[in-house]
């Protein structure tokens, strides 16, 4: 690494407190290396103490013994100005022209950047990534025209993703407004158990030591269905899955958050396994695996599934069984057969984006990579 550069003679640290108490947007960081609205509870705290970060500003968490491989780090742009906890560490790049704040932060996103801050931590009681070993950390850095170029080359790609996003969020929600206006918002008469139309967590034969494509709790999403791309692993336990089956978590607040998957990533006659904290539902007879999908996402029926919740405040989980007592209106067979045609077509076309969403990440993820073998090369594109 003889052509790398010293971090620390880039960035420098920012100390501004919120002494004359701005009201000013509280802010967090995630595992995923972004700044998310706080949800803290600051009723009669001290704001004064809190640190304010500017637009261009990054911000860390220097404890990294709470987020398994991740560092929690970001680059500022929501806003103008915000607040943080006195929790995070705050700094910017000293000069802007030397070194591209959104470079910096490709190089943050880097698998082997969050590696090397976990190896560099230290501590007994808890392991810190401190001030100085940030300083510490190298990495290339080209002329600030080739920084410029990097970004925008990366950009376009996040760009891209996000534009796929909206249009699986615009095909979700239109798939859930026609559950609704079929199947909610009307006279509900004759009442049946939702046990009529699913079962739940069906038995499927994968042997222990099996390997499979295994599922995470975290591979699921609040706001899409998409499952996360899974990783194989030997079968120890767990929930079992097949395509077009729904995955429903179980404990609180991912429930109360509304994470449900729908399976669409197997080949046929393939088996899954995932968290033991899924509560897996297949659609029964003539019920369309969409339709069950649709439900799960459905106030009324997560609401149900709630107040089912047992155990202790702080880890409570859905009564299965409960589940299929849930009274649902006697369905025409029709009025599945129209509703499976329609969402047929959404479905599939959000896997198409969802697929193609995966190929770009895989493609962010080469670029990110060849940041470290680039410092000595020629400016020249990367022809994504």
């Amino acid at each position: 690494m003889t052509n790398y550069k010293r971090l620390g003679d880039y960035i420098q640290p920012v100390d501004e407190r919120n002494t004359a108490l701005e009201d000013l947007p509280l802010m967090g960081l995630s595992i995923t290396k972004e700044f998310i609205p706080s949800i803290a509870n600051t009723i009669g705290t001290d704001m004064s103490t809190y640190r304010i970060i500017e637009r261009n500003q990054f911000a860390y968490g220097p404890v990294t013994s709470r987020n398994g491989n991740k560092i929690t780090i970001a680059l500022f742009d929501d806003y103008e100005r915000a607040l943080i906890s006195q929790a995070y560490i705050p700094f910017k790049v000293k000069d802007t022209n030397k070194l591209n704040p959104e470079y910096l932060m490709m190089w943050f996103r880097r698998p082997e950047f969050d590696r090397y801050a976990r190896f560099k931590s230290h501590g007994s009681a808890r392991e810190i990534f401190d001030w100085e070993e940030m300083c510490s950390v190298e990495l290339p850095v080209p002329p600030i025209e080739k920084q410029r170029e990097i970004v925008a080359e990366y950009n376009a790609v996040q760009k891209k993703i996000d534009l796929n996003n909206q249009l699986i969020q615009k095909l979700e929600e239109t798939a859930q407004a026609i559950y609704k206006e079929w199947f909610v918002n009307f006279d509900r008469n004759e009442k049946v158990p939702l046990g009529n139309y699913i079962e739940t967590n069906p038995l499927l034969n994968l042997k222990k030591g099996e390997i499979a494509k295994y599922t995470e709790m975290s591979d699921l999403s609040e706001n899409r269905f998409s499952v996360g791309a899974p990783v194989l692993k030997e079968y120890s336990g767990g929930s079992r899955f097949q395509n077009n089956d729904t995955l429903l978590a179980r404990i609180t607040p991912c429930l109360e958050n509304g994470k449900t998957g729908f399976v669409n990533y197997l080949s046929e006659k393939e088996i899954g396994f995932g968290s033991t904290e899924f509560i897996v539902i297949r659609a029964k007879s003539f019920a369309s695996p969409y339709w069950i999908y649709c439900l799960c996402k459905d106030s009324d029926f997560r609401n149900f599934a709630i107040s089912s919740m047992i155990g202790s405040s702080g880890r409570q989980r859905v009564h299965e069984a409960y589940l299929l007592e849930y009274k649902y209106p006697k369905i025409e067979l029709s009025k599945m057969t129209e509703f499976h045609r329609y969402a047929k077509i959404i479905f599939k076309q959000i896997k198409i984006l969802n697929s193609q969403n995966q190929k770009l990440t895989e493609l962010q993820s080469l670029l990110l990579s060849k940041m470290a073998t680039m410092e000595n090369k020629k400016s020249k594109s990367w022809n994504i």
